[in-house]
């Protein structure tokens, strides 16, 4: 995988031992971590993202100041941008407060952020549901349709947005499945489609991603 360079492994061993360590003085830090951070780097993982990112920078302009990530979690998603040669800030939002403080320890940029917070507040926030941020959120099957639906009914009708969900119906944490990509295509509000597709997966599920306004 062109973006699992030495020095990401290295990040993600030095972390998984810091896990350890924090698991025995932290009640928030157990060891599940180890397989969440693992899980977070799959080649599934890698691949979603790096699709992505690959058909969002197409219509990234100078016009654009700011990425901001709903369901961030350690921050793949920011680092393959970054690595890709996007230099302005990454945000990555995440309810978890551990996804910060693990995200950090395996950032390699500069200019990528964690916060802990709902991402999809971004869309009733003043000074960030603007025209000039763009917003990704690759978890949409974690977040209630109709919630969904709300909020970026809400967003700036020039925010350029990359949305992904599946048909993994398998998965209790996956609430906001579509049967096929025109499906989750309407259960969207937006106004224009820049790119919509579907993508097969080993696991024999469709992940299906969409990028608009």
């Amino acid at each position: 995988m062109e973006y699992m360079t030495p020095l990401i492994y290295q990040k993600i061993i030095k972390t998984l031992s810091y896990i350890y360590s924090k698991s025995a003085v932290d009640e928030k830090i157990d060891l599940f971590r180890f397989k969440d951070v693992l899980d977070s780097y799959s080649e599934g993982q890698y691949e979603s993202k790096l699709w992505a990112v690959k058909e969002l920078e197409k219509h990234i302009t100078e016009a654009y100041n700011t990425c901001l990530i709903i369901g961030g979690w350690y921050g793949l998603f920011s680092h393959i941008l970054c690595d890709r040669g996007f230099e302005k800030k990454v945000k990555n939002i995440d309810l978890d407060p551990v996804c910060r403080m693990i995200g950090k320890k395996l950032c390699l940029f500069d200019n990528i952020d964690f916060e802990t917070g709902d991402g999809l507040n971004i869309f009733t926030n003043e000074k960030r549901n603007r025209k000039s941020k763009i917003v990704v959120c690759t978890a949409c099957e974690h977040i209630d349709s109709e919630e969904l639906y709300f909020y970026l009914n809400h967003k700036n009708k020039d925010m350029l947005v990359c949305l992904q969900s599946n048909n993994y119906y398998e998965v209790d944490s996956h609430i906001n499945c579509h049967d096929s990509l025109q499906d989750f295509i309407k259960s969207l509000p937006l106004k224009t489609i820049l790119y919509s597709g579907t993508k097969r997966y080993k696991d024999d599920y469709d992940r299906f991603m969409v990028i608009g306004k």
